[in-house]
Formats: C-alpha cells, sequence, structure tokens
C-alpha cells in the first residue's frame, strides 16, 4: 500500500492519503507518490473530477517534521521544500484544469491546509479543525502568499502569526469551506457533487477554470486574449453542438470531452 491512494470509477479520480498511523503527515514518499497522481490525473482522458481526502482520524495533520531534513548537518533550500521542490505536491504545479473537490475531516493542519486551498470546492465534516502549526515551531509558512486569495487579511495573519486555527464552521462562514456535513456523510456528499459536476460539459468546466485561476493577476485585455484563446476551441468543439442539440431535444447531453 503507498501512502496515497489512487483508484477510479467511471468519470471520477479518488485520491487518499493513506497514512492513518501517522494523521496522513507528509514526507518526501508521499510528495513524490503525490506528483506522480497528479500527472496521471491530468493526462487520463477517462477521469473528469477529483477527490481529494484522507484516510483515518484526520485529512492531514501537516508535514512530518521528523522527516523534512532541517538538522544542523543538512542545509534547507527551497528546492527540497514540498511546494516548490522537485516534487511539489499540490495540482496547481501541473496545471490541472479539471475540478478538484477537498473532503476533509479532523486535522487541516500545515501541508494539509495548503492542499485543501489547492482544490476548487471544499466539504468539511463538523469536527474540521483548519490551522497553522509551523508558527510554534519556528518554521515559516511557505504558502503564506496563498491566502490572500482565500482568506480576510486579519484572520490569515491571526493564523500565520499565532498559530490559531478555525473550526469548519469559521471556515465556511468566510467562505472557504462550501458546505459541512456529519462525519459519515463526507465522502457521499463529495461523491454527489462530483457526480453533477461529470453532467457538465468538461470542456467547458476546465475552460473555465483555467481562465479562473489564470486572470485572478492579470489586466483585463490580457484576460480577454486567454478567453478568446481557452474559450475558441471549446465554442467549436463536438460537445458544444450536442450541448445545444440536448437542450433542444429535451435530453441529458452526452459528453465526449471533444
Amino acid at each position: 500500500m503507498g501512502r496515497v491512494l489512487y483508484e477510479k470509477k467511471g468519470r471520477i479520480a479518488y485520491i487518499t492519503l493513506n497514512q492513518a498511523g501517522k494523521l496522513n503527515a507528509i514526507d518526501l514518499q508521499t510528495t513524490e507518490e503525490l506528483a506522480e497522481i497528479w500527472k496521471n490525473f491530468k493526462d487520463d482522458s477517462e477521469v473528469w473530477v477529483g477527490i481529494l481526502s484522507g484516510n483515518g482520524k484526520s485529512f492531514c495533520a501537516g508535514a512530518d517534521v521528523g522527516k523534512m531534513g532541517l538538522g544542523k548537518e543538512e542545509r534547507w533550500t527551497i528546492e527540497k521544500s514540498m511546494i516548490f521542490g522537485e516534487h511539489r505536491m499540490g495540482p496547481s504545479n501541473y496545471r490541472i484544469w479539471k475540478p478538484l473537490i477537498a473532503a476533509v475531516h479532523g486535522h487541516v493542519l500545515g501541508a494539509g491546509f495548503y492542499l485543501s486551498m489547492e482544490c476548487d470546492i471544499r466539504i468539511a465534516s463538523e469536527d474540521a479543525e483548519f490551522g497553522l502549526p509551523e508558527p510554534n515551531l519556528g518554521i515559516p509558512t511557505l504558502f503564506a502568499p496563498y491566502m490572500r486569495d482565500h482568506l480576510p487579511r486579519g484572520l490569515a495573519m491571526e493564523m500565520l502569526l499565532l498559530g490559531e486555527r478555525i473550526s469548519s464552521k469559521r471556515a465556511y462562514e468566510i467562505g472557504f469551506v462550501n458546505r459541512i456535513v456529519k462525519r459519515e456523510e463526507l465522502m457521499t456528499s463529495a461523491d454527489e457533487i462530483a457526480e453533477k459536476l461529470t453532467q457538465k460539459g468538461p470542456l467547458c468546466l476546465r475552460a473555465m477554470k483555467e481562465v479562473y485561476y489564470r486572470c485572478s493577476d492579470i489586466d483585463n485585455r490580457t484576460a480577454f486574449d486567454l478567453i478568446e484563446q481557452l474559450f475558441t476551441p471549446v465554442m467549436n468543439s463536438e460537445d458544444v453542438v450536442e450541448g445545444r442539440r440536448a437542450f433542444i431535444e429535451k435530453r441529458q447531453p452526452q459528453w465526449k470531452g471533444r
């Protein structure tokens, strides 16, 4: 059994952190496995949506501090990090434009918090708790810039500087979490959303996701150029023809992803 499991059911891929005994703490081997899985998920034309979750009591307790290689005998460099190193654990590093759902519970800390940010839709159990233990260890949070897109400034700084945690309820109130469910309903809820996404045109969803993320820090003119580049092949695809025809014929469209 690997540290990360990868399973496909129909159009949905399940990516599951599988170090339950360590609360799915992430080490170098985990990041290597995640890197390969993200590449496989991106290139697999048979799967259109992904669900990221964790086995055991928690989604992810963060980095495995005991295996970070931060002793005096080894100098840290950014190339050795799990976020910016050779094996990067976040899906955005591989330009994955397929929708990703995070189904999180228990501890969602440090690197686990970062992985949840990397997904598009977040479902959390009532017991989920988000936080950054790094300040308590004197370790800078590498993904601090990402928090500007997800949390209000005051709350982000409180978490970054004080290491404070927030509940799933608070995460929902600020719009970080899309839905809160009971622990036993977590994967069912994620499956329901994933199934809804598979009923949409896959080319359309990927183009909209890519435009949304890539246009976040560019001017409108450049954004419109990007929209033209990404939307033109979608608008001229077989799926768009099928979508219009299905609407006129009052039936569900049969998407082909081309």
